[in-house]
């Protein structure tokens, strides 16, 4: 997302208490925000487009996660297991994949699962309503817009993770600040984060992602879409209770 935030942000209770935070906790958080900025960009990469070679390299890679849940932890290991010797052929059925689930390309009695929240939002199941049009009315709040190059609407599955991802990244700027300032307007972004998985992220992520583990099993590409799909609904989950926690 592009982001033209200002360097400001306002001091609430929670996370920063009135006396700064001491460096040693400081750092620790500045961590966490760095590890979860890291894992809602490359959800959302993988949402946004077809696994290429880059990603697929990226995947199985040095990537550094680290969880008390065995589950989240073992759907993040097939996930990488999937693409570790992708080959040109492989890539190829991921694609073809990517196009049938996310778009609805190939035979009409295929399964899908549409990457948009007001697909699973709104009365009708269409596209372009009311979880549009409050997702872009948050980004604008936020002083961030849609990166322009990807044409799909704000309210799709990648836009929503990038979004946690910008967020994630402020507030480690905020943290790496050092001061009291710094460490209240990290805490008013955590709350931001939270409020925007709880009104937006867990409406809908839980039952595209049953969808798409359905969809994406019934085909050749077993192994990568499942695991991406039962990887992010646990993510999330586990990402909301854990702010919630460190809010309480």
């Amino acid at each position: 997302m592009s982001d033209n935030a200002p360097n400001a942000a306002a001091a609430t209770d929670g996370m920063a208490a009135a006396e700064p935070l001491d460096p040693q906790t400081r750092a620790a958080l500045a961590d966490l925000m760095a590890s979860r900025a890291n894992v809602y960009r490359l959800l959302s990469r993988c949402f946004r487009g077809e696994v290429d070679a880059a990603l697929a390299r990226e995947l199985a890679g040095d990537f550094a996660f680290a969880s008390d849940d065995a589950a989240l932890t073992a759907h993040l290991d097939a996930l990488r297991a999937a693409v570790a010797d992708a080959d040109e052929a492989a890539l190829e059925l991921l694609a073809v994949t990517f196009d049938r689930v996310f778009f609805g390309m190939g035979p009409l009695t295929a399964r899908h699962a549409f990457p948009y929240e007001s697909v699973y939002t709104s009365d009708r199941g269409i596209m372009m309503q009311d979880a549009y049009a409050q997702v872009a009315r948050a980004y604008r709040e936020q002083h961030l817009a849609k990166d322009a190059s990807f044409t799909e609407p704000e309210d799709h599955v990648a836009v929503e993770l990038a979004f946690m991802a910008t967020l994630a990244d402020r507030a480690r700027t905020f943290l790496e600040a050092g001061d009291a300032a710094g460490d209240e307007a990290a805490d008013e972004t955590v709350r931001q984060s939270l409020a925007f998985a709880q009104a937006h992220l867990l409406n809908w992520v839980d039952r595209f992602c049953a969808d798409l583990d359905a969809a994406a099993s019934s085909d050749g590409a077993a192994g990568f879409y499942p695991s991406l799909a039962r990887f992010t609904d646990a993510f999330v989950r586990e990402d909301v209770a854990l702010l919630e926690d460190m809010l309480d």
